[in-house]
């Protein structure tokens, strides 16, 4: 009986090492403790009125990074969707959307949302100089009564 309750407790143990082993090395990594979100930087927010103005204007490109689902739902009308955890599959359909010195206006929905603030890095690290945040974007522009739409990422 006891070799059977050793033999179970060193399979649990070598599972759960396994199990560690493998979240720390994957991409999708489950965090232990939920890191503290990222903050935007004042110089690369930009403030709502502005942001309107270039959406009026037709000057900027509104990029949405939250998930795919949560854009077909709503988005800035004319918004493209470039969602974080897709970047690679949507980066190609929107691309040629984007010019490098084009303003670029990133957002995502909640003021602790940092999806839009990864999705800067990602952008700026390609290239392109001209983005800032709307930092809780959706719900600002959403309140404000300013044009939305619904439907799948373009």
């Amino acid at each position: 009986m006891r070799g059977i309750f050793l033999r179970a407790f060193l399979i649990v143990a070598v599972a759960t090492a396994v199990g560690f082993g493998v979240n720390a090395v994957s991409p999708r990594r489950i965090p232990w403790l939920r890191p503290p979100p990222l903050t935007v930087p004042a110089s690369e927010q930009i403030p709502m009125e502005e942001a309107r103005r270039l959406w009026e204007s037709g000057d900027a490109i509104f990029l949405d990074a939250r998930p795919v689902s949560a854009f077909g739902d709503g988005h800035v009308a004319g918004a493209l969707s470039l969602p974080l955890e897709d970047f690679e599959g949507r980066f190609t359909a929107v691309r040629p959307r984007l010019a490098p010195e084009q303003p670029l206006v990133l957002y995502c929905d909640g003021e602790h949302c940092d999806d839009s603030l990864r999705l800067l890095q990602r952008l700026r690290s390609m290239g392109y100089t001209n983005a800032r945040v709307l930092v809780n974007g959706w719900t600002l522009w959403r309140r404000a009564g300013l044009p939305t739409s619904k439907g799948d990422a373009r």
